[in-house]
């Protein structure tokens, strides 16, 4: 059968790429790994930069989610922490593959799915 409908395009993400920084049994693959496994689709929907058009990558929610549940496994609830321990801390770097997170990426992400989305 042949379909009508257009395809909505893959988001086009951010390529991480990991180094062994954290154990094997640390929390942090843990989560990311049982993330991993859950549908996230619905936090992949509103992404505009696709493959094939013009533009900058996109940080994975996959993530960003990541990142928020590991802080607060730890005690951190804010973002600009969040983004200053993803600079010297092995286990966020090895969720960010050493990569910069601007800490108002962190922030809108969850106020995006927490406070100000109605779905």
């Amino acid at each position: 059968m042949i379909s009508t409908a257009k395809e909505r395009p893959r988001p086009r993400l951010q390529q991480i790429d990991r180094q062994q920084l954290i154990p094997a049994a640390h929390e942090a693959r843990a989560i990311w790994e049982f993330l991993g496994q859950l549908d996230l689709s619905r936090y992949y929907e509103d992404i505009h930069a696709v493959e094939g058009v013009a533009g900058r990558e996109t940080i994975a929610p996959r993530l960003l989610i990541s990142l928020w549940v590991y802080s607060y496994s730890r005690g951190v609830g804010s973002a600009r922490e969040i983004s200053k321990l993803c600079e010297y801390h092995p286990a966020y770097q090895w969720l960010t593959g050493m990569r910069p997170i601007n800490y108002h990426t962190v922030s809108d992400f969850r106020v995006m799915f927490t406070i100000g989305d109605s779905r």
